[in-house]
């Protein structure tokens, strides 16, 4: 496909597309068949620094082993970075420069509301979707990535940079696998995360994330759930009271809707359920299942001890999606407005662990906003346990690696009109150099709406063709960032 010219070097794309087209459609089963290994494996990251041969939990390092394994098996030189993420490489440049790929194999917890095990891949009939969870978010694009490397190698394209796919294992919850891998290996020059939208994601909003805890609860709240994860709200939420009658629960209760009372040994266990919003991860308007339970508790009139005052707070702060109530309500552009989600509730021990995840606008004023999350808490009956903040990212459209990557989405993937994305939370922010790309084609089927099949969600899958049609992008994009570098 290579032709010189005095101006420099170019290929026939159109030509090039074609044969990588043709290379995905003769591995699709194979690729599928991959992309099924690692979504068997229920590999949701936790903290466990403690141990060395597994410091995101013993199922992280069951999926790094696997990655490794099957880059290796494909011929790439693959590297640990004492197990908190890993790496396969193609190339052999001198100096170890590479163009990156970040693709994380952490998983959000499965949650409820499946109609399969969501550990055993299923292919739909026709072919095209492949449901698990992972498959979404986000192992399928590491395995495209993988992929898009496998066709250079086999077909001798030889880069002056090597490429090099980095398997994440802690994006989930708080990316703390990118400094250990910047603290033990040289940074690519430039970097790709497939883990957004064609044609590029320029700017992602900044992350905070609280752990607040109530006192020890001296009334008859004796245990709540809510939430999937910081990130990933549920359907339902329950909460537990000691020594109330089920009757008794139900009369209190019949003013709320989507909620239902069910007797346990020495109380009731109070179910909600979230109302459904047509904008995903953006509830205005509507109750989410956190909202509701606090709403339902706070105004049951059931609760004794200090579980009132708490889940009176809780019941004002929790459906506060813009931050209006706590002060820091924003809308600066690219990408405002702030947006609050309040998805996960445990008790430990006795007392109530709420786990606030804020995100403001990458051109916000930071110090404005973070102050006054800190502010808000203060003032709230809970103890702030934690707080951790993900600085936002921002790339303008005018950089040059910006233009040629949209250039390239969108004549690879023969859409011209597609537009820049400004929202998300990947690895971008936490890498110097780096763009999210893909790995999602505008334009996606979504067989459930937006109710269950993405990611974080029940029934969640990855759809086979766009992921094929992807390494034609990818394949293209590596050259191209190559001959800029």
């Amino acid at each position: 496909f290579q032709i010189i010219r005095k101006d420099g070097f170019f290929m026939d794309w159109k030509k090039l597309y074609d044969d990588v087209d043709q290379w995905a459609a003769a591995h699709r089963q194979e690729f599928i068949d991959d992309i099924s290994e690692v979504c068997r494996i229920r590999s949701v990251s936790i903290m466990n620094k403690q141990d060395p041969e597994k410091p995101f939990g013993a199922a992280c390092r069951q999926m790094l082993d696997k990655a490794l394994e099957m880059s290796g098996r494909y011929g790439f030189e693959t590297r640990n970075y004492d197990n908190f993420c890993g790496s396969a490489v193609y190339g052999s440049n001198p100096d170890n420069d590479s163009i990156g790929i970040f693709s994380h194999m952490d998983i959000v917890p499965e949650g409820e509301g499946w109609t399969h095990d969501p550990f055993d891949p299923i292919l739909s009939e026709d072919g095209k979707y492949l449901f698990a969870r992972g498959t979404a978010d986000n192992k399928s694009c590491g395995i495209m990535a993988m992929y898009a490397m496998r066709y250079l190698k086999e077909h001798d394209i030889k880069l002056k940079n090597n490429v090099m796919l980095v398997f994440g294992m802690n994006e989930e919850i708080g990316m703390n696998d990118i400094p250990e891998f910047l603290a033990r290996e040289k940074c690519p020059k430039f970097s790709l995360v497939p883990d957004a939208k064609y044609p590029i994601t320029y700017a992602e909003k900044g992350i905070t994330k609280s752990v607040l805890k109530s006192p020890k609860m001296t009334g008859n709240l004796k245990d709540m759930w809510s939430g999937l994860a910081v990130n990933a709200g549920s359907p339902i939420a329950w909460a537990v009271l000691e020594g109330v009658s089920r009757e008794d629960a139900e009369k209190a209760l019949e003013k709320f809707e989507k909620t239902t009372v069910e007797a346990v040994d020495g109380g009731v266990k109070i179910t909600v359920e979230k109302d459904e919003n047509k904008v995903i991860r953006d509830p205005i308007g509507t109750w989410t299942a956190t909202a509701r339970l606090c709403k339902v508790l706070a105004g049951s009139g059931l609760l004794t001890g200090n579980g009132q005052e708490v889940l009176n707070w809780m019941a004002e702060i929790s459906d506060d999606y813009r931050g209006e109530k706590m002060g820091i309500a924003c809308n600066d552009e690219p990408n405002g407005p702030l947006r609050c989600s309040f998805n996960m509730i445990r008790m430990e021990e006795g007392r109530i662990c709420f786990y606030p995840d804020i995100r403001y606008p990458s051109l916000a004023d930071q110090d404005k906003v973070l102050s006054g999350i800190k502010a808000a808490w203060a003032a709230s009956p809970m103890e702030l346990e934690s707080f951790s903040n993900l600085d936002p990212f921002y790339i303008s459209l005018d950089n040059p690696f910006a233009q040629k990557l949209i250039e390239v989405a969108r004549d690879a993937l023969e859409q011209p009109d597609i537009e820049p994305l400004k929202d998300g939370g990947t690895y971008a922010r936490r890498l110097p150099n780096a763009i999210p790309y893909g790995a999602t084609v505008p334009g996606r089927v979504r067989l459930f709406g937006f109710a269950k099949g993405g990611a974080h969600q029940a029934d969640e899958y990855c759809d086979i063709p766009n992921l094929l049609l992807n390494m034609r992008v990818y394949v293209r994009a590596l050259i191209e960032l190559d001959q800029m570098l």
